[in-house]
C-alpha cells in the first residue's frame, strides 16, 4: 500500500479522530489525578505509572480503531491485513519510547545521575533550611538558627550521615524537586519544614522525605513556648529518629538540655547568623555577649562568641596590636568559658584548637581539632581548621586528604575547595589547582580566592606568562578587583618600580595575606617580614607555607638567617620535633635547624 492509500484508509477506519480523542481524555484524566493523588498523600511512583499506563494506551486504542470498525450491525473485525505492518510498526515504536521515557527519562531513573550505593549512603540525611512564615524577612536568623540547631541535634546520631550546613544552605529558597535536590546533596532522606514565629510563641511544621519516590514518611506541627525552645528540637529529632528507626535502623539518643531564656536565644541567634554570613562582626561580637550575659551557663554562646572573635582577624579593617591583643583575650576567655561548661563538645575543641593556633602552638591545636571530629564527624568548620593547620605546617599530603574528606562530606562548602586548592599549589599539581578553582568559583563568583587562584599559583612559581594571562582574565571579569595585583605584578617580575607610597596604597588593597607571593618573587626578606609583621596572628599562619609552596624563590628565602628567625618566633620547629620534620627541613641539634633547597638537597 503506497502512503497517499495508507492515510486515506486511516481516515476510513477513524484511527485520527479516535486517536485524538483518547489523547484528550487522557490528557483530562492526567490533570485530574495529578491533583486528587498528592491530596490522598500517594507517593510520585504512583502518579509516574498512571501516566505510564495512559500513554501505553494510545497505541492500543489506535490498534483496537484500525483492526475493528464500528458498524450498523455492531463491531465487527475488519479482516484486511493492508498496512497492518506500518501501523503495527509504529505502535510498537510508541510503546518503545513510552517505556523508555519512564525507565531512563524519569529523574529517579536517569542514567549518571542517580547516586549509586558507592556515593549515597543508606543512613544519610540533609535538612534543607526551614522556611521563614512570619511574614518578616529581618527574622530569617531565626528560622536558619533552627535548622542549624535540629541538623546539629541529628549530628549526634552516630549511625546517621548529615549534610553538612554550608550545602544545604545552597538549596535556601530555590524550592526544585526533593529528590533532584536528594541526589546532589548525596543522601536518601530530606527533612524540610517551616517556622512562624509569634512573640514568645513558635510554630514549626517538619516532614521527613524518602528521596528515592518523594514520599513523606513523617510530618508533624508543633506550637509550643519558646522556652522551651531545646525540647521542641530535641523531640523533632527525636520523632525523626523513630521514622527512621524500622527502615534504617537509627535512633536518636534522648538528650536534655536545660531551658534557656528565650531572650539569650534570640541574642544568640542573631549573633550566630551574622559570623556565618561574615557580615558586621563587631555587631555579632555584641549580640553573643548579650546571649551569654542572660544566659551565663550558655556554652554554646560561648564558643561562638570565642569563634565569631577568631573570624574577626581576617575582616578586620585596620589592625592594630591593641585590637589585635583585644581579640585574642576574648577568642581566649570565651573558649575557657565554654570548656568549663561543656568540655565534650566539638564547638568547645573547635574554640580551643583555634586559641592554640593563634598562639602559634599547632601540635596542640591538632589535638583538639582531631578530638572535636570525634565527637561530631558532621562538623565542617572544624575539618576546615584542621585540615587548615595540616597545610600550615606543610603535611601537604593529609592537608589534601582532609581537604577532599571535607568537601566530600560539604560539597558546597567553598573554604573546603580552598583547602584543596592551596595543597594543589604546594605541591605544583595543575589539574587539581584548576579543578578547585572551577569549583571555588562555580560556588560564588565573588569570593576573591576562586578570583585569584590561578594568579597565586602562577605568581608563586614565577610563571610568568601564566601570571599575565591569568591577571588578565581577572581584569576582564572582575576589574575593580584586578586593580593591586596590575601594579604589584610588574614591580614582582621586576618590570617596573613602585614609589614606597604607591606599593604601600596597593598592598593594602589586597586582601589579607593576598601580597605575600609578590614579595616573595621579588626576593624581597624584609619586605616579606615587615608586610606579615602588619598582619594579625591569624594570616601569619602562612608565614613558613606561604615559602615552601614557593619555588625556587621562597625556598631559596627559607636559608635566610632573618626567615629563621621568624619560623622560630612562629613555633614550627616546636611542632616539627614533636610531628616530624618536612622534605627540605631538618635538625641539626637539639636547637638548632635548617630549611631550604640545600636541606632538601642533604637528605
Amino acid at each position: 500500500m503506497n502512503p497517499r492509500n495508507f492515510f486515506a484508509e486511516l481516515k476510513r477506519r477513524k484511527v485520527f479522530k479516535v486517536g485524538a480523542a483518547y489523547l484528550v481524555v487522557a490528557w483530562l484524566v492526567v490533570q485530574a489525578a495529578s491533583i486528587g493523588f498528592p491530596a490522598f498523600d500517594a507517593p510520585p511512583w504512583v502518579l509516574r505509572v498512571f501516566i505510564l499506563v495512559s500513554l501505553l494506551g494510545f497505541p492500543i486504542a489506535v490498534v483496537m480503531a484500525w483492526k475493528f470498525d464500528l458498524t450498523p450491525e455492531g463491531v465487527k473485525l475488519d479482516a484486511s491485513t493492508s498496512g497492518s505492518k506500518r501501523l503495527f510498526a509504529g505502535a510498537a515504536l510508541l510503546i518503545v519510547l513510552a517505556l523508555g521515557w519512564y525507565f531512563y527519562g524519569q529523574p529517579s531513573f536517569r542514567k549518571g545521575d542517580m547516586a549509586t550505593p558507592t556515593t549515597v549512603e543508606k543512613n544519610s540525611i540533609a535538612v534543607l533550611p526551614f522556611a521563614n512564615m512570619s511574614g518578616k524577612a529581618d527574622e530569617d536568623y531565626f528560622s536558619d538558627g533552627m535548622t542549624e540547631e535540629l541538623l546539629n541535634v541529628l549530628a549526634k546520631v552516630p549511625q546517621l550521615k548529615v549534610v553538612a550546613r554550608t550545602s544545604v544552605f545552597q538549596f535556601k529558597g530555590k524550592g526544585g524537586d526533593i529528590r533532584e535536590i536528594g541526589r546532589k546533596l548525596g543522601v536518601t532522606n530530606i527533612v524540610e519544614g517551616s517556622v512562624r514565629r509569634d512573640g514568645p510563641e513558635v510554630r514549626i511544621t517538619a516532614q521527613l522525605v524518602r528521596v528515592a519516590d518523594g514520599f513523606h514518611i513523617w510530618s508533624e506541627t508543633y506550637d509550643r513556648k519558646l522556652k522551651g525552645v531545646f525540647a521542641l528540637q530535641d523531640d523533632i529529632a527525636r520523632k525523626i529518629g523513630d521514622a527512621l528507626k524500622l527502615s534504617l535502623g537509627v535512633s536518636v539518643p534522648v538528650t536534655v538540655r536545660a531551658p534557656i531564656d528565650p531572650e539569650a536565644y534570640d541574642e544568640y541567634l542573631k549573633g550566630r547568623a551574622l559570623m556565618r554570613q561574615r557580615r558586621d562582626l563587631p555587631s555579632a561580637i555584641v549580640h553573643l555577649k548579650a546571649a551569654v550575659a542572660k544566659a551565663p551557663e550558655f556554652a554554646a554562646g560561648w564558643s561562638s562568641l570565642s569563634l565569631t572573635y577568631e573570624v574577626s582577624f581576617w575582616y578586620a579593617a585596620h589592625m592594630t596590636p591593641a585590637f589585635e591583643a583585644e581579640l585574642l583575650k576574648g577568642q581566649a576567655d570565651a573558649a575557657d568559658r565554654a570548656a568549663a561548661l561543656e568540655p565534650d563538645a566539638a564547638t568547645t575543641e573547635h574554640a580551643l584548637g583555634n586559641v592554640a593556633r593563634a598562639r602559634f602552638h599547632y601540635a596542640e591545636a591538632e589535638r583538639h581539632y582531631l578530638r572535636g571530629m570525634e565527637l561530631d564527624p558532621s562538623y565542617s568548620d572544624i575539618r576546615e581548621d584542621y585540615s587548615e593547620v595540616l597545610y600550615e605546617v606543610a603535611r601537604l599530603e593529609d592537608s589534601m586528604k582532609a581537604g577532599r574528606q571535607l568537601v566530600e562530606l560539604d560539597p558546597y562548602f567553598g573554604i573546603g575547595w580552598n583547602r584543596i586548592l592551596r595543597a594543589a599549589m604546594a605541591l605544583d599539581r595543575h589539574a587539581e589547582v584548576e579543578e578547585a578553582v572551577r569549583q571555588l568559583r562555580s560556588i560564588s563568583t565573588y569570593n576573591y580566592i576562586g578570583k585569584f587562584g590561578l594568579l597565586d599559583y602562577a605568581v608563586a612559581y614565577g610563571r610568568a606568562d601564566e601570571a599575565r594571562a591569568a591577571l588578565a582574565e581577572i581584569a576582564a571579569h572582575w576589574p575593580n578587583d584586578a586593580t593591586f595585583a596590575q601594579q604589584l605584578l610588574p614591580w614582582a617580575l621586576g618590570e617596573a618600580d613602585l614609589e614606597p607610597d604607591t606599593l604601600r596604597a596597593a598592598v593594602a588593597q589586597a586582601p589579607a595575606g593576598e601580597a605575600a607571593y609578590y614579595f616573595i618573587t621579588r626576593h624581597d626578606v624584609d619586605g616579606y617580614n615587615s608586610y606579615v609583621e602588619s598582619l594579625s596572628a591569624i594570616p601569619q599562619q602562612y608565614y613558613f607555607i606561604d615559602l615552601y609552596g614557593s619555588k625556587p624563590m621562597g625556598q631559596a628565602m627559607l636559608r635566610d638567617p632573618r626567615v629563621k628567625a621568624m619560623l622560630v618566633r612562629f613555633g614550627l620547629p616546636a611542632y616539627w620535633r614533636e610531628k616530624g620534620w618536612p622534605v627540605g627541613c631538618r635538625a641539626l641539634s637539639e636547637s638548632d635547624f635548617e630549611c631550604g633547597t640545600d636541606a632538601s638537597a642533604a637528605h
